[in-house]
């Protein structure tokens, strides 16, 4: 009877309150492309806004999944804004307008007042080898049945802030140049690949695909990254 109650009163708060289902923010790492633009706005007090171009993909696109031919990379517009004193991340990017760079940033789903775009810049940095030094291989359970590496590099990694915990992202294969979405499971999994990220490093990454994915978007689930050689695919 009372695992009952506390069931029935946990269901009662996620219908009650949309927002705890769906997490209050999303926050993670992204390469910028390009940034296109930078401005100060604000009367008593400056606030910046702008928009830069990083990749994305058509889900709707006409392409083989079993013959690995999805996605081709577009191009997407993301406008953004900064908090006035974050005046670090406001300076790096003035001064890198025509470079590309890693970000991290979260997205509010609720409204916040501070800021005029739900997606905020919150660190901004020149990716290399003084950003970070991840282990040369990590490796985790795998969660589903078929699994295949290459080689490749990670353009997107966020926590969806959830109360099922999933990291959704984007990489991007070298050799055929085509991107894909993927997931992570596994926290520490999550954190390497910040990492990785940070030290803009190509690696070899193993992919395990899921037949059913639960609570994840996608059925493509990170299980190895590797900086020498691809990962054990048996």
């Amino acid at each position: 009877m009372r695992h009952w109650k506390l069931t029935s009163l946990l269901l009662a708060l996620l219908t009650a309150t949309p927002a705890m289902a769906i997490g209050t923010h999303a926050e993670g790492w992204m390469v910028v492309k390009k940034l296109t633009k930078l401005e100060s706005q604000g009367i008593i007090f400056d606030s910046y806004e702008g928009e830069f171009i990083a990749t994305t993909y058509k889900s709707d696109e006409d392409c083989s999944e079993d013959d690995y031919e999805c996605y081709t990379p577009v191009d997407k517009t993301v406008k953004f804004s900064i908090r006035p004193e974050n005046k670090e991340v406001i300076e790096f990017l003035q001064n890198n307008k025509d470079s590309s760079f890693l970000i991290q940033y979260r997205i509010h789903r609720i409204e916040n007042l501070g800021l005029k775009e739900d997606f905020e810049i919150l660190k901004a940095v020149a990716p290399g080898g003084d950003q970070a030094s991840p282990a040369p291989s990590m490796t985790v359970d795998k969660t589903g049945s078929r699994q295949f590496t290459f080689r490749g590099k990670f353009l997107q990694l966020d926590d969806q802030g959830t109360i099922v915990k999933t990291y959704e992202g984007l990489y991007m294969d070298e050799k055929t140049g085509k991107v894909h979405p993927f997931s992570v499971t596994n926290d520490g999994m999550a954190k390497h690949i910040y990492d990785v990220m940070k030290t803009g490093k190509t690696v070899y990454i193993g992919v395990s695909d899921a037949i059913v994915t639960g609570f994840r978007k996608s059925d493509y689930d990170i299980y190895s990254v590797n900086e020498n050689e691809p990962g054990d695919i048996q």
